[in-house]
């Protein structure tokens, strides 16, 4: 009599490609250089940001034992937006155009189920506008650069499709805003943003 074959071990080592969706809340500030702080305390604003994110991720995963060690690359569309006011009369809007990241995970595999931490650089697009009771007056972006740390939970569903969900705290840092009127800078602001995320992905592992 053969001894029966051995038992097929799923092996999260390789590269992978997917896509994900999910919504992310946070709260951004500005505070523009008006040259002294009672006049900048007048004008500062602190506001909620909320809305949703969606794009693509690409990595690759390399396992040894029950250990899981990779790295990931994602871009991100974003709906985050909010609006404050400051005094009175001016209204501030912020948005999260896009999202950026580069993290290294680091994770535990029990068969096809993975849980993981991560970690490492985020960038956003986050464009500033400012009306005046009601009419369009400074718009000015920047590009800010910062961090990212998050867990997750990831799935074989095949041999080749995983499916995860995962959270992320993403902190954007401070940058300065250029304010403009019709292209001419009329005033810096320092403008800041961090998030929290919850998203839902899927894998195609080659």
């Amino acid at each position: 009599i053969k001894d029966a074959a051995p038992a097929y071990a799923f092996s999260w080592t390789g590269v992978y490609v997917g896509a994900h969706a999910g919504l992310m809340t946070g709260n951004t500030q500005g505070r523009p250089d008006f040259g002294g702080d009672p006049i900048e305390q007048l004008f500062a604003t602190d506001y909620d940001m909320n809305g949703g994110l969606f794009g693509g991720q690409i990595g690759y995963n390399y396992q040894i034992g029950s250990a899981v060690f990779g790295i990931e690359a994602s871009y991100s569309g974003s709906t985050a937006q909010g609006d404050g006011q400051s005094a009175l009369i001016f209204t501030s809007r912020r948005e999260l155009d896009w999202l950026a990241t580069v993290t290294g995970r680091a994770g535990y595999a029990m068969g096809k189920s993975l849980v993981y931490v991560k970690g490492g650089v985020a960038w956003g697009d986050v464009n500033s506008d400012v009306e005046i009771l009601g009419i369009p007056f400074l718009s000015g972006s920047e590009t800010h650069v910062g961090w990212t740390a998050g867990v997750g939970f990831e799935h074989a569903i095949t041999n080749n499709i995983t499916a995860r969900i995962e959270y992320a705290h993403i902190d954007l840092g401070s940058e300065d805003h250029a304010l403009k009127v019709n292209g001419f800078k009329v005033l810096d602001s320092q403008v800041d943003a961090e998030f929290d995320s919850v998203t839902i992905g899927i894998n195609y592992k080659f």
